[in-house]
C-alpha cells in the first residue's frame, strides 16, 4: 500500500512539473509573432510602427492592425499628453484601533493628429492563430518634401496677396486722378 502511494505521489509530481515547464510557450505568454513586432526596425530616414489584430474577418484585422501601426508612428511624430494623478490617504482612530484608507488613481490621455501621407505597409505576418501583424514605414523624406511643398504654397499665396495689394494700390491711385 505504501509503495502504491509513493508511486502515485511521484507520478503526480512528475506530471505537475512536466505541465508547468519553463520551455512551454503558453506559460511564458509568448506566441507566434514576427521578430520585428517587439523590436521594430530603426532608420535615420524613416519611422516605423507596428500593430496587431485578431478578428474573424481577415480584412478587418489587417485594417485594424495597420491603423494601430500608423497611430504608433503618429504618436512618435507628435502627441499631446494629459495626465492626472489622485492620491488620497486617511487614517482615523487611536493606536491599534486606527484604520487607514488609501486610494490612488492615475488617468492618462494621449491625443495625436497628424497626416501620414506616404506611409505604407512594409511587412505583414499572419500567425498560426490568425493574428495579423503589420509593420508600417513612414519615410521622413516624405515629411521633408511635404513641409517644403507647404512652405512653397504659403510663399506663393503670400506673393499673390502682395501682388493683389499692388494692383489695388494702382487702381486707387488711378481713381484718385479723376
Amino acid at each position: 500500500m505504501k509503495k502504491t502511494m509513493i508511486i502515485t505521489i511521484a507520478m503526480m509530481l512528475l506530471v505537475g512539473c512536466a505541465s508547468t515547464g519553463s520551455g512551454s510557450t503558453e506559460s511564458r505568454g509568448s506566441s507566434d509573432m514576427p521578430s520585428w513586432f517587439l523590436v521594430p526596425p530603426t532608420a535615420e530616414d524613416a519611422l516605423y510602427g507596428v500593430g496587431q489584430a485578431k478578428k474573424q474577418n481577415p480584412s478587418l484585422a489587417k485594417q485594424t492592425a495597420t491603423a494601430r501601426a500608423r497611430t504608433e508612428i503618429s504618436q512618435a511624430v507628435n502627441v499631446k499628453v494629459a495626465s492626472l494623478l489622485k492620491d488620497f490617504m486617511q487614517e482615523s482612530g487611536i493606536g491599534d484601533n486606527a484604520q487607514a484608507t488609501e486610494f490612488s488613481q492615475a488617468v492618462t490621455k494621449q491625443v495625436t493628429n497628424n497626416s501620414l501621407q506616404g506611409s505604407a505597409i512594409k511587412e505583414a505576418y499572419v500567425a498560426k492563430d490568425g493574428t495579423i501583424y503589420i509593420l508600417v514605414e513612414y519615410s521622413l523624406n516624405s515629411v521633408r518634401q511635404n513641409a517644403l511643398d507647404a512652405a512653397k504654397k504659403e510663399e506663393a499665396l503670400y506673393n499673390e496677396f502682395k501682388a493683389n495689394q499692388g494692383f489695388d494700390a494702382l487702381e486707387k491711385a488711378i481713381s484718385d486722378l479723376d
